[in-house]
């Protein structure tokens, strides 16, 4: 009897236990975690402990609350918004850079840039803001960048490098301008915009190479065309073999032979007249040597090998299509 008492109080005191131990706990987890200080709220590079953000303050220093938490690639833009955003004449300039960091298409965001670049708008107003231009530079080139991965259809990527080359122009980004257009005639060839858009870039080059483009492919001559007598010469060789032609030349009769298809032509060093299919047809400019090479007549030569010849007075520039 004796041992089945002290049993008895061994459970009780053991239950006694369990139940306030079980009681302790419900109550911690009602009163909650005690982690001893104020949780922080942070909002960039300022820390706040419980107080409220000046978030006007905040906005002036970072910009719009659009702003933020944008692109990395637009950090530029933000930047520009935040120094034009100061001058109340700049309207159009402030809502041209928001709306090209708002922007969520290839395409939406090219229509922006053309705009921001137009000598009469938004670039102008901003008075040519040097963050303004670097931001805008730097934005094309990314936008260039995502068209190349975006634009599968390759008229749409010549439309995109069009325009963001005469962008780059207006921005002085010369090199950059010319790549993007020269790109483009080469995958459309037949647009004359993207011609007259790369004479506006050479116009007034002192010094270049007279600029020649032969369906849609610039080409380069180790001897630089010229003008004689108000006519552009240029290397025959290279020229004709890009027209599909073969070229022989004869040293002793110093005359080149040059075929395409079943047309046959022939013509002779400082000669005025050549041979077209055995007839002979008169030149404004005979054909000239310099440094080893045969220049000659590109109106002639093209015209005689039925290719358009359009010339670009601005720039001296010629386009054979």
């Amino acid at each position: 009897m004796r041992f089945k008492r002290i049993t008895f109080l061994v459970v009780f005191v053991f239950t006694l236990a369990g139940l306030l131990s079980l009681s302790q706990l419900s109550l911690a987890s009602e009163e909650g975690p005690d982690v001893g200080a104020v949780e922080e709220e942070s909002f960039g590079d300022c820390t706040c402990e419980g107080d409220a953000v000046d978030e006007d303050a905040y906005e002036r220093e970072r910009g719009p609350a659009w702003a933020r938490g944008e692109h990395p690639g637009l950090r530029g833009l933000r930047v520009a918004y935040g120094q034009v955003s100061q001058n109340p004449a700049t309207v159009r300039a402030q809502a041209v850079l928001q709306a090209l960091i708002e922007a969520r298409t290839v395409t939406e965001s090219i229509y922006l840039l053309e705009e921001a670049t137009d000598e009469e708008g938004a670039l102008e107003q901003g008075g040519g803001d040097e963050a303004v231009r670097e931001a805008l530079g730097a934005e094309i080139k990314r936008i260039k960048a995502e068209a190349r991965r975006q634009f599968r259809e390759r008229n749409q990527l010549a439309w995109a490098l069009k325009k963001l080359g005469r962008a780059l122009h207006k921005l002085g980004e010369r090199i950059e301008a010319e790549q993007a257009l020269v790109e483009a005639a080469g995958i459309v060839p037949q647009d004359q915009s993207v011609y007259q858009a790369l004479s506006d870039l050479y116009a007034g080059t002192k010094g270049a190479q007279v600029p020649v483009f032969i369906k849609g492919k610039k080409m380069k001559f180790d001897v630089p065309p010229r003008i004689v007598s108000g006519r552009m010469l240029v290397p025959l060789r290279k020229f004709a073999e890009t027209l599909g032609c073969t070229v022989d030349w004869h040293p002793e009769e110093r005359q080149v032979v040059f075929v395409q298809g079943n047309r046959v032509v022939v013509l002779g060093v400082g000669e005025n007249t050549a041979t077209v299919d055995g007839e002979q047809v008169s030149l404004d400019v005979a054909a000239v040597i310099v440094n080893g090479r045969m220049l000659v007549p590109i109106r002639f030569i093209s015209e005689t090998l039925d290719a358009q010849v359009d010339y670009y007075a601005q720039s001296s520039m010629v386009v054979v299509s």
